[in-house]
C-alpha cells in the first residue's frame, strides 16, 4: 500500500492557494495550507511534509526564509522545495536555485507542470535513498566478495570504479581515518559544507551526526547485515549529504583491514543533458530542444517564440516526443524526462 504523500502550499493568494490545494488533492495528496511564512513555520513544527511548495512574495515571512528555516530545521533538510513566484526573469531564477530550491515554477502556474514536478522530485528522493544507492551497494559488494582479504590496496582499484556512478566512495579504517576515497568523494569532502576530512579523519557539523557515523563504522567491521543511512545537513543550506554504511565482515574469521562508505550529494540530482535525451530516445536536436525547454517548465508559446518556430511546428515535435518517450499527456512526458538518470561519464 502506497503512504499518501503530504505538500505544504505556501501561498498569500488565497484563490490561488486553494486551486493548488484541490488540484494536489484531485491527485491523491494531502494537503497543509499556509498563507504566508509564518503560519508555514507553525505547521512545519508540528508536521514534516514530504514537498513544499512556496511562494517568494508575501508578507512578513517570505519564501527565502521559509526555505532557510526549513534547511535548518532538523530531520527536514532534504524535504523537496519548488518555488511559486511571477518573478520569470533569468537572475529570479538563478537566486532561487542557489537559495537551495529544487525547483522554480513561474505563475501563472500550469498545473499539469505542477503535477509532473512534484511527482518527479517526489520520486527523485525514492531514487536517492534506495535505487541509486541500493545499486552502487550491490555493484562494490559484488567487488569486494571478490577481493581476498579485502586489504587497503585490494580495495585501491575498486574505489575508483565507481567515478562513473557519481558516488563518493571512502574506505576508512575503525577510527574514520580515509585511506582512499574516489574523485566524486574528494570533491564532496573538499568542499566542506557540513562533511568534510578533519585532521584525516572523516568528520561531519553537527556533533549527533558524527557519533552515529563512528557508531556505525565501528558496527561494519563486526556485521555483515548492517545497513545505515546517516544525513548530514549543509552548513550552506540546500539539501544534505548521505553516508551509506553497509556491514563488511561476511564471516567470522574474515575481519576487513578497513571498510568502505559511500557517500551521496544529493544536490548532484540528474541534471539532464540533451546528449542523454538523445541516446536514450532518439531525439532530433529540435525535438530534443524542445524537451529540455519543457523540463525547464516552459510553456508551449514560450517555446515557439524562444525558437522563433510557429506554435504549431511546437506541437508537431511534442507529438513526436509523445510518440518516442510512450505518453501521451504533458504532465507524463515532463516526469519521464525528469526522471532521466545521472549523466554518464561520456556527457
Amino acid at each position: 500500500m502506497t503512504t499518501q504523500k503530504t505538500i505544504l502550499c505556501v501561498e498569500d493568494e488565497e484563490d490561488l492557494r486553494v486551486d493548488i490545494a484541490e488540484e494536489l488533492e484531485a491527485a491523491s495528496y494531502r494537503v497543509f495550507q499556509a498563507a504566508n511564512g509564518s503560519e508555514a513555520l507553525a505547521l512545519l513544527e508540528k508536521h514534516r511534509p514530504d514537498l513544499v511548495l512556496c511562494d517568494i512574495t508575501m508578507p512578513g515571512l517570505g519564501g527565502y526564509d521559509v526555505l532557510k528555516a526549513l534547511r535548518e530545521q532538523e530531520g527536514m533538510a532534504d524535504v523537496p522545495f519548488i518555488f511559486l513566484t511571477a518573478l520569470a526573469e533569468r537572475n529570479d531564477v538563478l537566486t532561487g536555485k542557489q537559495a537551495g530550491a529544487d525547483d522554480y515554477l513561474v505563475k501563472p502556474i500550469d498545473y499539469e507542470i505542477l503535477l509532473a514536478t512534484v511527482a518527479a522530485r517526489l520520486d527523485q528522493v525514492v531514487r536517492v535513498q534506495t535505487s541509486a544507492v541500493h545499486r552502487a551497494e550491490e555493484s562494490w559488494q559484488e567487488i569486494l566478495k571478490a577481493s581476498k582479504g579485502r586489504t587497503v590496496e585490494a580495495l585501491y582499484k575498486a574505489t575508483f570504479a565507481f567515478d562513473r556512478f557519481l558516488v563518493g566512495v571512502v574506505v576508512v579504517d575503525e577510527a574514520g581515518t580515509v585511506r582512499v576515497m574516489n574523485k566524486e568523494a574528494q570533491r564532496i569532502l573538499s568542499e566542506e559544507d557540513g562533511l568534510g576530512v578533519s585532521q584525516g579523519v572523516l568528520k561531519g557539523s553537527v556533533a549527533k551526526q558524527n557519533s552515529k557515523l563512528y557508531a556505525s563504522i565501528e558496527k561494519a567491521f563486526e556485521e555483515e547485515a548492517l545497513d545505515e543511512i546517516i544525513s548530514f545537513p549543509r552548513v550552506s543550506g540546500g539539501r544534505p549529504y548521505l553516508v551509506l554504511i553497509p556491514g563488511q565482515r561476511f564471516s567470522i574469521d574474515d575481519r576487513p583491514e578497513a571498510v568502505v562508505l559511500l557517500v551521496i550529494d544529493t544536490e548532484q540530482r540528474a541534471k539532464v543533458s540533451g546528449d542523454t535525451l538523445v541516446r536514450l530516445y532518439n531525439l532530433t536536436p529540435s525535438e530534443t530542444r524542445v524537451a529540455l525547454m519543457l523540463i525547464d517548465g516552459k510553456r508551449l508559446d514560450q517555446i515557439a517564440e524562444e525558437l522563433e518556430v510557429a506554435q504549431t511546428t511546437v506541437v508537431f515535435h511534442l507529438k513526436n516526443l509523445f510518440r518516442k518517450t510512450d505518453t501521451n499527456r504533458q504532465a507524463d512526458l515532463v516526469r519521464v524526462l525528469l526522471s532521466v538518470p545521472l549523466r554518464t561519464a561520456g556527457d
